[in-house]
């Protein structure tokens, strides 16, 4: 099990495929089984690094909250430990947060930046979404929990589609439930960053995605980060919801492929 050593816990790692190398930062919602076909995809093409963040899956405990440019020097410290000097970035959800961080902070080591489904700032209406989860994982029995955020990130066709799998799902989480005060530290280091003047400092080319129909990090967010960032690309999903790198992976590892390439 490849680890490496982050102040005073570890990080796991996987490297996956060869080509040149790609890195994939994502947020926490979905679990692992919403990488799996997309991981399998880019592999076919490239070296992708994945990873367990501090205090999730299996890497180590997290002692204290993080940043999101925190969480982008423990990617560095992994590309260190994997023996990549320069990668292509691809950041989800909360990963682009971590991503642009990545580029704008240590850019020579990134060749291409990848957002899908981006936020700027935390803005009101992002505050406002943000305290609403917050106090569903407080309030919430896990299986509710996990239903209510599936409805955030997923439209409502796939959650027919896959709803034996959003009910397992559900069912594992009564025996591990959510645990409210990580839960909110995430959530509050999401509303705390600010990516504008980063994207001031990216010099590598960017493609920027995003769904109209995401409500979570809804698309103008993707329209104002692909307007910032110099030399970036814009892709805007009529449908898909947040999590349209799964429910669209065909559609989105397309356009990963022949951005990269």
């Amino acid at each position: 099990m490849p680890t490496t050593t982050v102040e005073d816990t570890f990080l796991f790692y996987e490297v996956t495929g060869q080509g040149l190398p790609i890195v994939l930062t994502t947020g926490l919602g979905a679990g692992a089984e919403a990488r799996v076909e997309l991981i399998a995809g880019l592999a076919k093409h490239h070296k992708v690094l994945t990873y367990d963040q501090r205090g999730t899956g299996r890497s180590g405990p997290a002692s204290r909250p993080q940043s999101i440019e925190e969480f982008a020097d423990d990617i560095v410290t992994l590309m260190d430990a994997a023996n990549i000097d320069c990668a292509a970035v691809i950041g989800l959800s909360t990963g682009t947060g971590i991503a642009t961080a990545l580029a704008a902070n240590y850019s020579n080591r990134v060749s291409h930046l990848i957002l899908g489904a981006p936020w700027t700032h935390g803005d009101a209406d992002l505050h406002v979404l943000q305290n609403t989860r917050k106090t569903a994982a407080r309030t919430m029995p896990a299986d509710f929990y996990i239903h209510f955020n599936s409805m955030l990130i997923y439209p409502p066709e796939f959650r027919r589609t896959h709803f034996k799998r959003f009910e397992n799902m559900a069912a594992q989480a009564l025996k591990s439930p959510q645990d409210p005060v990580k839960i909110s530290a995430r959530l509050d280091a999401i509303l705390a960053f600010d990516a504008r003047e980063l994207y001031k400092k990216i010099n590598c080319p960017a493609l920027v995605l995003g769904a109209r129909d995401d409500l979570v990090m809804p698309y103008w967010f993707s329209q104002d980060a692909a307007a910032a960032i110099s030399n970036s690309r814009l892709v805007i999903y009529e449908h898909g919801g947040h999590m349209f790198p799964e429910t669209r992976t065909s559609d989105f590892l397309q356009e990963v492929n022949a951005f990269i390439s």
